[in-house]
């Protein structure tokens, strides 16, 4: 997925100017302020210069993360000149912490550590960073290695397995230099070393929340909320809860008859679908349900560099957004958090009233006044929600609609934070887990990198049909269903015009007759009332509530007359329907 570049909403000045957009534009722009505006779109240029910069080790190489027992390594700013010319000048003064979270003044032992930087800029913005380091054993000469890392197949430019098969050895030894360079001048290999330093062997095969990214998320965690004294403050979310009567509709094997369609839907769907893959030439798998019936669940298409079956996971992109939904709900339901609680009565260095509290809305309706994705490192930053707020004077909430993944982690550092554990493990424990979703894995981010299958998502379709529940367990209420779905944000903001929910849109499809033949012109393939997510690589999740279908499809990409054949693919079930 493309990254945005993020900017902190738009000012209200005299003129509109738009961060990251036409520079020649900006610069005429400018020409027209008065000086005192120039000088704010300057500052807020150099805040966000800022933001972007980091705190590492100095030992003669700014990204080396590795170091021998006896003493820590300083610290300081990738940029130190730029941050002393923009921030002014103030100490750094670093805690450390060891793999049990004690802290400590030097390591004594090789093994995971931590440091956690708090400091305070002359004009009183807090900042507050922190990264894993690995201290490696004496005399180890992580440099003299030259390991080979054998990768699995990448699909590159449509080169096939055959040929990475005869280039496999080449490959990998290039591939174990730079997992060397990673492990010796990069953060991420002092993730990989705390984690291999770690690894027990208990005879069983690893848990799938036991992965290097989970275990440092949840390590850092623990040191936060540590550090921020809320260690037994919240109450623990529950898991899903079982239910002994009543039980809710599950996804099946199913006959058109049993679904309520038409005899000869199926091999209709099934045409339009044959027809589609042969005139994009992308594969895909779709999967339509009706009443819990599947009546259609298969692959279409084949792909160059190997087979694609029903359970061949690819890249949901922003569904993503929707699966944070659906696990924000349960925070909801449980009442650990409320949507319209601030950011700040979980998180520090956020103003819980006034024109800067941001709330858990704003979050999920991109209305915080940010923009882009996955920045400043995204979940992946133990202190994302500091960053964010070290921009806070230049942000808009509740005045602008910017769509973003960055509110979607900020709302996934607020869960953290209550929870006590990584948005990731609890994506594992407590979605993907209970609905038995074994092909999917999101360990990235929160607003995209979700890689799953139709039948799997097609599932998060059937557990919005049932209100919250699946089978025996309900994991929400029909009470917090209706409290994220859709909902017109000007009886929030009166600014803004739309309509969204918690990590759900409409997803209503014009009907390719609107307006003609006396069909209305206003009027949509199946139902008003489809709900679900668009998607970057086209990946459909369409939850239709009138006629109780869902219809889901994953793919890589879209390909050509993606819109021509969305709209025959959803005209084919339309018409089965009875």
């Amino acid at each position: 997925m493309k990254k945005a570049t993020l900017s902190f909403g738009i000012l209200t000045l005299l003129v509109v100017f738009f961060i990251g957009g036409n520079r020649i534009q900006a610069a005429e722009d400018r020409a027209e302020l008065t000086d005192e505006q120039a000088n704010r779109i300057s500052r807020q240029e150099e805040i966000k210069e800022f933001l972007n910069c980091r705190i590492v080790p100095k030992l003669g190489n700014l990204w080396d993360y590795t170091f021998e027992p006896g003493k820590f390594p300083e610290l300081d700013w990738d940029r130190p000149y730029f941050v002393e010319n923009v921030m002014g000048k103030f100490p750094l003064k670093a805690r450390w912490f060891n793999s049990e979270l004690n802290e400590v003044s030097a390591p004594e032992e090789p093994g995971r550590y931590a440091f956690y930087l708090e400091a305070k800029t002359p004009n009183g913005k807090v900042i507050r960073r922190a990264s894993t380091v690995y201290c490696r054993p004496k005399n180890w000469f992580g440099w003299s290695e030259k390991p080979k890392a054998f990768l699995d197949f990448i699909p590159v430019d449509g080169v096939d397995r055959a040929v990475w098969k005869e280039h496999e050895d080449a490959i990998a030894t290039f591939a174990g230099r730079t997992v060397l360079l990673s492990i010796l001048r990069q953060q991420e290999g002092a993730i990989l070393m705390s984690y291999l330093h770690e690894m027990k062997t208990s005879g069983d095969k690893p848990a799938l929340t036991d992965t290097p990214i989970i275990r440092d998320h949840d390590y850092h965690l623990a040191l936060k909320r540590k550090i921020l004294g809320v260690e037994n403050k919240y109450p623990l979310l529950k898991m899903p809860k079982r239910m002994e009567k009543n039980k809710a509709t599950v996804l099946h094997e199913g006959m058109e008859e049993e679904a309520g369609f038409k005899p000869g839907t199926r091999e209709k769907i099934r045409e339009v679908c044959q027809s589609w893959f042969e005139e994009s030439d992308e594969p895909f798998i779709v999967l339509v349900a009706r009443h819990g019936a599947v009546i259609v669940h298969e692959p279409f298409g084949e792909w160059t560099w190997g087979q694609l079956t029903r359970n061949t996971p690819t890249e949901m992109a922003s569904l993503t957004k929707l699966v944070t939904g659906l696990m924000f709900a349960q925070f909801v339901d449980q009442g650990l958090i409320n949507i319209d609680d601030p950011v700040g009565k979980f998180l520090p260095d956020y103003p819980v009233t006034g024109g800067k509290a941001i709330t858990l809305r704003h979050c999920f309706t991109h209305t915080t006044g940010l923009y882009g994705h996955e920045e400043w490192g995204g979940m992946h930053n133990p202190w994302l929600d500091n960053v964010v707020a070290n921009g806070l004077e230049y942000l808009t909430p509740g005045k602008v609609h910017e769509y973003n993944g960055m509110g979607y982690d900020l709302a996934g550092k607020v869960m953290e934070i209550v929870s006590g554990k990584s948005i990731f493990r609890l994506m594992r424990e407590n979605l993907f887990d209970p609905l038995e979703m074994n092909n999917t894995t999101l360990e990235e981010d929160l607003g995209f990198s979700c890689f799953s299958t139709a039948e799997d998502f097609a599932k998060f379709g059937q557990l919005l049909l049932n209100k919250g529940s699946y089978g025996e367990l309900e994991f929400f209420s029909p009470q917090t269903f209706e409290k994220i779905l859709p909902k017109l944000l000007s009886e929030y903001y009166p600014d803004i015009d739309k309509e969204w929910g918690i990590g759900i849109t409409w997803m209503r499809q014009a009907h390719p007759e609107a307006g003609k033949n006396g069909i209305p012109k206003d009027a949509t393939v199946l139902s008003r009332n489809v709900i679900g997510h668009g998607s970057a690589t086209s990946a459909i999740l369409r939850v239709d509530l009138e006629n109780d279908l869902v219809i889901a499809q994953s793919r890589r990409r879209g390909g050509k007359a993606y819109d021509e054949y969305l709209a025959k693919f959803l005209m084919a079930i339309e018409d089965g329907l009875k």
